[in-house]
């Protein structure tokens, strides 16, 4: 059996370098329809990846949730402490401070900037790309001036250094170590994230703050406090993330240790957009996949009824390959390793013909769109996978049918011809 599998092999190759125009013309609807197939994954990739970028930029990666207090809470670092004993395995402020933000540039003032109050561990909640500088760390604490990170259309007018103006006052020198990427929903919207520190406390949390006691006045809160908190997927408080009731039965348990009035009043809520970003994506995909499924099928019959003719042409000489020995099971891989080595001849030559498509199209799409600074246009190696195996199974589909005609032909008529 080996050896008629290879002698069938053999005769598949011959086949195709004896008949260069027809095997060209099998190859012209597979590379459309593999090329097309091929885009479709490469698309699908790039989406996914950008539309999670965005995603995981403006709302946190999967399962983050946001949690507010409306009640004073007396101790800040034992109510962040039953935070992470509820699940979360990171936890952040994401705070509109208190007081109002106006920066100051020479003659230029902004007071129109979208500022939070963040610590060092948003950076592993939300997606934060660095153009310029650095993300917080744990030396920036110790900062006797407020430290920045802002967006970059905020970056590119007051450069690495301006006054901020926390209410109407004074002006207070701050630091800015880095320029964040925007997102597709800033656009021109100046944003800054302030790191929460000794030195901006009781900007953020305003005049109820008591520093010595870490926390707000008892009975004493206005705008409330808002955290972030990233939990384990698998954890079934992320299963009952919409309501956020177990994760808020878990937090109110031990609300005696940070809450004055020992009733707290919590909002409790997702904040990722992973499952509405994931429905979007799935409908994106089967979209184009079906619309890529039709193309490699028009490809398919191209190859199917060039098959075909081939066999009706070839009677006389797979005739004569059978009244010399060859075997039933011989000339039946013949035929369809013939189908099946132009197929792939032709899936190769669409996924090079992709990969320069995508590299252009990717200098092209870079001079309109700003892609995030981790995520490439490139053809992943599933399209590669999904192409080249696509590729295969037409030509092993579109063999079959000539392959089965070939055999029933006759071997004395085959000669007469």
């Amino acid at each position: 059996m080996l050896r008629s599998l290879t002698a069938g092999i053999l005769l598949a190759f011959a086949g195709s370098r004896a008949n260069v125009a027809r095997t060209i013309l099998s190859c012209a609807g597979i590379v459309v329809g593999v090329g097309a197939l091929i885009m479709v994954v490469t698309a699908g990739d790039l989406g996914q990846r950008y539309a999670t970028a965005e995603s995981e930029a403006n709302a946190g990666r999967a399962a983050t949730m946001s949690v507010t207090s409306f009640s004073a809470v007396t101790d800040m670092a034992a109510y962040e402490e039953d935070i992470a004993r509820a699940g979360a395995e990171k936890v952040s402020l994401s705070q509109m401070p208190a007081q109002s933000a106006v920066f100051r540039n020479g003659d230029e003032t902004l007071d129109y900037v979208d500022l939070t109050a963040v610590d060092v561990s948003m950076a592993e909640i939300r997606r934060i790309n660095i153009l310029q500088g650095r993300w917080f760390t744990e030396a920036d604490l110790g900062s006797q001036a407020p430290v920045l990170v802002v967006n970059q259309a905020l970056g590119d007018i007051i450069g690495d250094s301006t006054e901020i103006q926390m209410g109407t006052d004074r002006w207070i020198d701050v630091r800015v170590v880095g320029v964040s990427q925007g997102s597709a929903f800033d656009g021109d919207w100046y944003s800054a994230y302030l790191l929460r520190s000794p030195v901006t406390e009781e900007m953020i949390f305003g005049p109820t703050w008591d520093a010595e006691a870490g926390g707000m006045s008892p009975g004493e809160s206005e705008l409330g406090v808002t955290h972030v908190a990233l939990l384990d997927p698998a954890d079934s408080a992320a299963e009952d993330m919409d309501n956020g009731e177990e994760f808020t039965e878990r937090l109110s348990s031990a609300k005696w240790r940070w809450s004055a009035d020992g009733r707290p009043d919590l909002m409790i809520y997702r904040a990722d957009y992973a499952e509405q970003t994931q429905e979007l994506i799935d409908i994106m995909s089967w979209g184009l996949i079906g619309i890529a499924a039709i193309t490699l099928t028009t490809g398919l019959l191209g190859v199917l009824n060039v098959g075909l003719v081939t066999v009706r042409e070839r009677r006389r000489e797979l005739a004569t390959y059978r009244a010399l020995g060859a075997s039933r099971f011989t000339l039946f891989v013949a035929v369809v390793m013939e189908a099946v080595v132009v197929a792939v001849v032709a899936g190769l030559i669409a996924l090079l013909l992709s990969f320069a498509l995508v590299a252009v199209a990717g200098v092209v799409i870079g001079n309109f769109v700003a892609l995030p600074a981790d995520i490439a246009m490139v053809v992943p190696p599933s399209a590669v996978l999904v192409g080249l195996g696509s590729a295969a199974f037409v030509g092993l589909l579109a063999g079959i049918i000539p392959a089965i005609r070939a055999l029933r032909a006759s071997v004395v008529a085959g000669l007469r011809e």
